[in-house]
Protein backbone atom coordinates (compact mmCIF):
# COMPACT_ATOMS: atom_id res chain seq x y z
CA UNK A 1 0.00 0.00 0.00
CA UNK A 2 1.34 3.44 -0.88
CA UNK A 3 0.67 6.07 1.72
CA UNK A 4 -0.07 9.68 1.03
CA UNK A 5 0.59 12.07 3.84
CA UNK A 6 -3.05 12.33 5.01
CA UNK A 7 -3.61 8.55 5.03
CA UNK A 8 -0.44 7.94 7.02
CA UNK A 9 -1.34 10.74 9.42
CA UNK A 10 -4.76 9.21 10.05
CA UNK A 11 -3.25 5.74 10.47
CA UNK A 12 -0.73 7.05 12.97
CA UNK A 13 -3.47 8.23 15.32
CA UNK A 14 -5.56 5.04 15.34
CA UNK A 15 -5.62 3.11 18.60
CA UNK A 16 -6.68 -0.54 18.93
CA UNK A 17 -7.36 -2.97 21.74
CA UNK A 18 -7.91 -6.70 21.90
CA UNK A 19 -11.47 -7.82 21.41
CA UNK A 20 -12.47 -10.67 23.66
CA UNK A 21 -10.28 -12.89 25.72
CA UNK A 22 -7.35 -14.73 24.18
CA UNK A 23 -4.45 -16.85 25.29
CA UNK A 24 -1.13 -16.27 23.56
CA UNK A 25 1.28 -19.19 23.75
CA UNK A 26 4.83 -19.37 22.44
CA UNK A 27 5.50 -22.38 20.21
CA UNK A 28 9.01 -22.42 18.80
CA UNK A 29 9.60 -19.18 16.87
CA UNK A 30 5.89 -18.40 16.61
CA UNK A 31 3.00 -17.62 18.91
CA UNK A 32 -0.43 -19.18 18.83
CA UNK A 33 -3.39 -16.93 19.61
CA UNK A 34 -6.40 -18.88 20.87
CA UNK A 35 -9.79 -17.54 22.03
CA UNK A 36 -10.59 -18.65 25.56
CA UNK A 37 -14.30 -17.80 25.43
CA UNK A 38 -16.92 -18.01 22.74
CA UNK A 39 -15.14 -19.58 19.78
CA UNK A 40 -13.07 -22.12 21.73
CA UNK A 41 -12.54 -25.21 19.59
CA UNK A 42 -13.16 -23.31 16.34
CA UNK A 43 -9.90 -23.91 14.46
CA UNK A 44 -10.65 -20.93 12.21
CA UNK A 45 -10.34 -18.78 15.35
CA UNK A 46 -6.79 -19.91 16.11
CA UNK A 47 -4.08 -17.65 14.69
CA UNK A 48 -0.36 -18.19 14.35
CA UNK A 49 1.75 -15.05 14.73
CA UNK A 50 5.42 -14.62 13.91
CA UNK A 51 7.65 -12.82 16.41
CA UNK A 52 6.98 -9.33 15.08
CA UNK A 53 3.21 -9.86 14.85
CA UNK A 54 3.24 -11.23 18.39
CA UNK A 55 5.08 -8.12 19.57
CA UNK A 56 2.54 -5.88 17.81
CA UNK A 57 -0.28 -7.88 19.45
CA UNK A 58 1.31 -7.23 22.83
CA UNK A 59 1.47 -3.49 22.13
CA UNK A 60 -2.24 -3.21 21.24
CA UNK A 61 -3.27 -1.95 24.67
CA UNK A 62 -6.11 0.43 23.80
CA UNK A 63 -3.96 3.46 24.61
CA UNK A 64 -0.94 3.38 22.31
CA UNK A 65 -1.45 4.85 18.80
CA UNK A 66 -0.17 2.91 15.81
CA UNK A 67 2.61 5.42 15.16
CA UNK A 68 4.04 4.56 18.58
CA UNK A 69 3.79 0.85 17.79
CA UNK A 70 5.58 1.38 14.47
CA UNK A 71 8.34 3.32 16.25
CA UNK A 72 8.75 0.49 18.76
CA UNK A 73 8.97 -2.09 15.96
CA UNK A 74 11.57 0.04 14.14
CA UNK A 75 13.60 0.38 17.35
CA UNK A 76 13.47 -3.32 18.24
CA UNK A 77 13.87 -4.80 14.75
CA UNK A 78 16.04 -3.66 11.90
CA UNK A 79 13.26 -2.51 9.58
CA UNK A 80 12.68 0.64 7.55
CA UNK A 81 9.80 2.80 8.81
CA UNK A 82 7.84 2.50 5.54
CA UNK A 83 8.08 -1.31 5.72
CA UNK A 84 6.98 -1.30 9.37
CA UNK A 85 4.02 0.98 8.56
CA UNK A 86 2.89 -1.31 5.73
CA UNK A 87 3.35 -4.48 7.78
CA UNK A 88 1.56 -3.13 10.86
CA UNK A 89 -1.28 -1.81 8.71
CA UNK A 90 -1.65 -5.20 7.00
CA UNK A 91 -1.65 -7.01 10.35
CA UNK A 92 -4.22 -4.62 11.82
CA UNK A 93 -6.45 -5.17 8.78
CA UNK A 94 -6.22 -8.94 9.23
CA UNK A 95 -6.96 -8.68 12.95
CA UNK A 96 -9.93 -6.40 12.29
CA UNK A 97 -11.37 -8.76 9.67
CA UNK A 98 -11.04 -11.64 12.14
CA UNK A 99 -12.76 -9.53 14.85
CA UNK A 100 -9.75 -9.86 17.14
CA UNK A 101 -9.28 -6.12 17.72
CA UNK A 102 -11.48 -3.07 18.08
CA UNK A 103 -10.56 0.48 17.23
CA UNK A 104 -10.79 2.68 20.31
CA UNK A 105 -13.15 5.59 19.88
CA UNK A 106 -15.41 3.94 17.28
Amino acid sequence: MTWVRTEKSNMDKRVFRHRGEFALREVGNESVLVPIRGRVGDLDSVFTLNGVASRVWGLLDGQRPLNSIVETICDEYEVAPEVAVADVDELIGTLEQAHLVDRVGD
